[in-house]
């Protein structure tokens, strides 16, 4: 599990299970990254799950790790949505026209639970 305890947005308080395939020329290749359960955000293709964003899918090096997957790269994706490079279109043009509205659409998502907690902003993993 991926969880974002009191994280800055609209994920705030979200968990996710998330896919994880390392290639055979990992870390020479980027891993696949997908979230299992849903999520509603414009760098995230809403039916198989997969992840947009480039330093996974265009920039990567053998010098990153599944530590800055986890700990950078998600929590980035999830406070910095890139509308203007969409897998999920519905999403990005919500957001770039109704922010509210888009804000209350991920609240309003099953995998959104809020909990009180110390006040962080790293992400904890969890594995289950």
């Amino acid at each position: 599990m991926f969880a974002f305890w009191n994280m800055v947005g609209p994920y705030q308080g979200g968990m996710w299970k998330i896919r994880v395939e390392l290639p055979d020329a990992y870390p020479y290749k980027s891993p696949s990254i997908g979230f299992i359960n849903k999520i509603y955000h414009p760098n995230v293709d809403e039916m198989s799950g997969s992840v947009c964003l480039d330093v996974i899918n265009q920039t990567w090096s053998p010098m990153f790790d599944l530590v800055n997957v986890f700990e950078v790269f998600l929590p980035q994706l999830l406070l910095y949505p890139n509308p203007s490079d969409p897998l999920n279109g519905e999403a990005a043009a919500l957001m770039m026209r109704d922010r509210s509205t888009y804000d209350l659409r991920v609240k309003g998502s099953p995998s959104i639970k809020f909990f009180c907690m110390p006040c962080r902003l790293i992400p904890r993993l969890m594995f289950g």
